[in-house]
């Protein structure tokens, strides 16, 4: 034997040890996944998420990934997280695994609650999220096996139109705890919190002065949401005027004319101007 297959040997060995005390002492172990395949059990075939702890392969089936229905693993290919280990098979050649991540989310829960209960997980503490679900404008998140929505105004300062161009499920995020109730067992996460607040910044944009700006958001009722360059500071514009108003559309540049600085609430008010770029262009098509 080869000094290469030696140490593999021992690797393998070590971590088919640690495995099995994983699994008699009902602790969870971080994993990484790598892939999808079927798992064949007997006679039958179970779709699984393929992953790789210390030199072995292991098999989450996909109805113990977690506790609702995934249209598909795909996206939780190339993640890290915490498993249970149910079950170690192993002979002189090979050696793998079956592991549950429901499992191990209810069981981190409860360590987390319990942990509050005891003060030692408070408010203002930082906590490492995985993304298990994105939309256009709410992150689903588990933390520490807490199931948790964290809407888009608490992602960032900075606007995002849809959170899915900024976000993928599977990814790993840092939150901080704004608020928690151990008895009522309630909890709000915030990812915002961990930034520099642009306001900050609000003195540097004058009362009738103009900025390169974005279109965020239109909305008929409000007004139009606007994204300050260059501290990505929020700002609400009048509604346009038709001849102005029918030539924007979400994501345009375009130029804000400060009218209003409130240092109080952290807003900016103004009104849209064309550039002279888009007054030409409009002139040659008349």
């Amino acid at each position: 034997m080869s000094m290469l297959e030696q140490q593999l040997k021992e690797q393998r060995m070590y971590a088919e040890a640690n495995l099995r005390d994983a699994h008699r002492f009902k602790r969870y172990i971080t994993v990484t996944s790598i892939g999808v395949e079927d798992l064949e059990l007997g006679e039958s075939k179970i779709e699984c998420l393929k992953v790789y702890f210390d030199g072995i392969y292991g098999f989450i089936p996909k109805d113990k990934m977690d506790d609702y229905e995934f249209k598909s693993l795909n996206a939780f290919v190339d993640s890290e997280f915490e498993i249970l280990v149910e079950q170690v098979i192993a002979d002189d050649n090979n050696a793998y695994f079956i592991g549950n991540r429901t499992a191990a989310l209810e069981l981190q829960s409860n360590l987390f609650w319990s942990a509050a209960k005891e003060g030692r997980i408070r408010a203002n503490t930082v906590h490492s999220a995985f993304v298990s679900g994105v939309d256009k404008t709410n992150l689903y998140l588990i933390v520490n096996g807490i199931r948790t929505r964290m809407p888009r105004e608490e992602y960032s300062y900075v606007y995002h139109r849809d959170l899915r161009e900024v976000v993928s499920r599977g990814e790993q995020i840092d939150v901080k705890i704004i608020s928690i109730n151990a008895e009522e067992q309630t909890v709000k996460f915030s990812r915002r919190v961990l930034e520099a607040d642009p306001a900050v910044f609000l003195s540097e944009y004058k009362p009738g002065g103009v900025y390169a700006a974005e279109i965020n958001n239109i909305n008929p009722e409000l007004g139009v949401f606007v994204t300050l360059k260059p501290h990505g500071i929020s700002a609400l514009a009048q509604f346009p005027s038709m001849r102005i108003g029918r030539h924007i559309k979400e994501g345009d540049r375009c130029n804000l004319k400060v009218g209003r600085v409130d240092l109080q609430t952290g807003h900016i008010y103004g009104h849209i101007v064309l550039t002279k770029v888009h007054q030409l262009g409009k002139a040659s098509r008349s």
